[in-house]
């Protein structure tokens, strides 16, 4: 007969393994930091659109604090009032960081999203509503993107939609994505890599215009994982990145959203490329922290992985069957003590008190209950979980 599961143990819902939010998956879920979401982040959000401006900002705190979860709840939001906030996410995470990577780490990964379908079809339909005076070089060099930018977007209107791409139009999205040109590529027109914070600022630019102007609303580029910019240690690069980062974050641009995600403890512990003044004071109050939990806050976020994750009426029946003393719903999969000594633990550890750190916690403390054929967690299963 297999060994017991922690599903079966703790009668977790049949769609739950476990006591920890899956990121991405679980992306309707906002189980702490309500305040947070709706009073800074979505009052930010629908404060932008009642003046119809992008949505720009940067979210901070401590690893483990349910920064990723927030702006996969924040693009799930989304999609759930598109009717007032129409907004198209795109998320990635930012990749390896050398000290001279340059923005093409931001970009590359999100043109890959998006996808050579996607934007040969966006440049076909924005052609296709220009008035007859312009074309898409002109309308986009108008728009303020740079005009080499401009001539590579162009090369998307050599292919139909849907079709196989030329190797003309491979090779114009490869540069778009920072990659050096191939050799023959000059006699096209297109013999220059990027590497000026002006036209890596052009590349999104140019896919929030066509965007903008073909659905009457914007996209929102997220960035997960900035801390790593961090890495970024070349003095020319690091002012690269300043440059492009002021360019997203200015008042001028009004054509498409920019979302950072990062790792900081404190303000002070932000990468240059985003703590720099004249980033800063562009991002302004849309720098948006996200806090270790206090105390009343962990035993919100366990009562809601209960009642969340849980079968309540599997749960009764079976100690309804099975009597228990220490069995109750209320403080359940804890007895009344146990889970007032694992909220202490995160009040006395607050450095501690993350949501990533806090479920963990509970699956490492209901599977030595469960090894121990305990049905509640009790003192001793915290004591032997370290705590």
């Amino acid at each position: 007969m297999p060994n017991p599961t922690l599903k079966d143990w703790f009668f977790l819902k049949s769609n739950r393994d476990h006591f920890q939010p899956r990121i991405g998956k679980d992306r309707d879920l906002f189980l702490c930091h309500e305040k947070t979401l709706q009073e800074d982040i979505l009052g930010s959000v629908e404060m932008k659109f009642a003046a119809n401006q992008p949505v720009k900002m940067v979210l901070f705190g401590d690893w483990g604090v349910g920064k990723t979860h927030t702006v996969y709840h924040v693009s799930w939001w989304f999609e759930q009032h598109a009717d007032a906030c129409p907004a198209k996410t795109v998320m990635i995470e930012i990749g390896d960081i050398e000290k001279k990577s340059r923005f093409d780490v931001v970009v590359r990964p999100f043109l890959d999203t998006l996808g050579l379908d996607f934007l040969i079809q966006l440049a076909h339909a924005y052609s296709h509503q220009l008035p007859a005076t312009k074309n898409v070089a002109s309308a986009l060099e108008e728009a303020g993107v740079s005009s080499y930018v401009a001539s590579l977007i162009v090369k998307f209107n050599m292919t139909a939609p849907g079709m196989a791409p030329p190797p003309v139009v491979v090779e114009a999205f490869n540069i778009l994505k920072g990659r050096s040109p191939s050799s023959g590529s000059a006699n096209l027109g297109m013999g220059e890599q990027l590497s000026e914070s002006t036209d890596f600022y052009s590349v999104l630019l140019a896919v929030g215009e066509m965007y903008r102007a073909i659905h009457k609303h914007r996209i929102i580029f997220i960035a997960d994982e900035a801390a790593k910019l961090d890495d970024v240690t070349d003095d020319a690069t690091e002012a690269h990145w300043i440059g492009t980062n002021r360019l997203i974050f200015d008042d001028k641009n009004d054509v498409f959203g920019f979302m950072y995600t990062l790792s900081a403890a404190t303000e002070k512990k932000l990468p240059r490329a985003l703590w720099e003044p004249q980033v800063k004071n562009r991002i302004g109050s849309h720098m948006i922290r996200l806090d270790n939990l206090a105390d009343t806050d962990v035993a919100s976020l366990v009562a809601k992985i209960r009642s969340t994750f849980v079968e309540k009426t599997s749960a009764d029946s079976y100690f309804a069957a099975n009597p228990d003393p220490a069995y109750n719903w209320d403080y359940y999969p804890f007895n009344k003590t146990a889970l007032d000594e694992f909220v202490d633990y995160f009040r006395r550890s607050q450095q501690d008190a993350k949501p990533r750190d806090i479920s963990e916690r509970m699956n490492k403390v209901a599977f030595i209950a469960l090894k121990e054929g305990k049905r509640v967690i009790d003192e001793a299963c915290l004591r032997k979980g370290g705590m």
